[in-house]
């Protein structure tokens, strides 16, 4: 390992290369990705790409929040913690474990935005090829609409996998309290990817003429999937990823 690398830094990523701002300190990267090796230049680019769409998603929600004729319609569902104990079962037992969190509300919840996503995607898919949907006439985008679609559709099944992992691994955790949670890092992951979802689709959002009802759904529905995973995790959040989320 080189000496610039950062230990374990790729244990809570999201996978994506291509817009990693770490790429050039990432062991895992240099011994397995197929992709040219990226350099300094490359990692400043794709840090100012997420920083706009970090700053958009407050834009999002001042949006959605602020019009009056959605506003009633944009709640938070009163959700609660749904864990389900698995004490009883074998720690071994992966498939037990697969099934108890595959029916957590959570996962429910996750599977149904990934769905809504491909009929959305297939329903535009050529005004998409085209790229020629939406307007733009709205001043403050500064993102292209071609990207907030890429970054919807990286995101698309990771939130599930991460947030199924973080689920699966809450009981092995239950006892650990010297380290960080492994299931706080992959709630975290998935809280990454519906943050940069919901900026995405913010983006597209805020660039009709029109509203779009089928967005503001999928929207609330993102909305309502962070809620029930901060509750869940209440940690996740302030988990430091190596590298992401430290002076490293």
């Amino acid at each position: 390992m080189d000496e610039n690398d950062i230990p374990g830094i790729y244990n809570y990523c999201d996978r994506w290369c291509e817009r990693c701002t770490f790429t050039s300190r990432c062991t895992n990267f240099e011994l397995g990705e197929k992709l040219e090796k990226a350099d300094g230049d490359r990692d400043e680019t794709n840090k100012i790409f997420w920083e706009m769409f970090e700053n958009n998603l407050d834009d999002t929600i001042e949006t959605i929040e602020g019009d009056e004729s959605e506003k009633d319609n944009f709640e938070f569902d009163d959700i609660e913690s749904s864990k389900t104990d698995i004490e009883e079962y074998d720690g071994d037992d992966r498939k037990i474990k697969h099934i108890i969190a595959k029916s957590h509300e959570g996962s429910k919840l996750a599977e149904q935005y990934h769905e809504k996503v491909s009929v959305w995607l297939e329903n535009n898919r050529v005004a998409i090829e085209n790229n020629n949907f939406y307007s733009t006439s709205n001043k403050k985008n500064k993102i292209k609409l071609t990207d907030s679609v890429e970054v919807i559709r990286w995101y698309q099944y990771q939130i599930y996998v991460k947030f199924m992992r973080a689920i699966q691994g809450e009981n092995e955790d239950m006892f650990e309290t010297e380290f960080p949670k492994d299931s706080d890092g992959s709630a975290k992951v998935s809280l990454i990817g519906i943050d940069r979802s919901i900026s995405a689709w913010g983006n597209i959002f805020m660039s009709k003429e029109d509203k779009d009802e089928i967005i503001f759904t999928i929207l609330q529905l993102l909305v309502n999937l962070q809620h029930l995973i901060e509750i869940e995790f209440p940690d996740a959040r302030n988990f430091i990823r190596p590298g992401f989320d430290d002076e490293n």
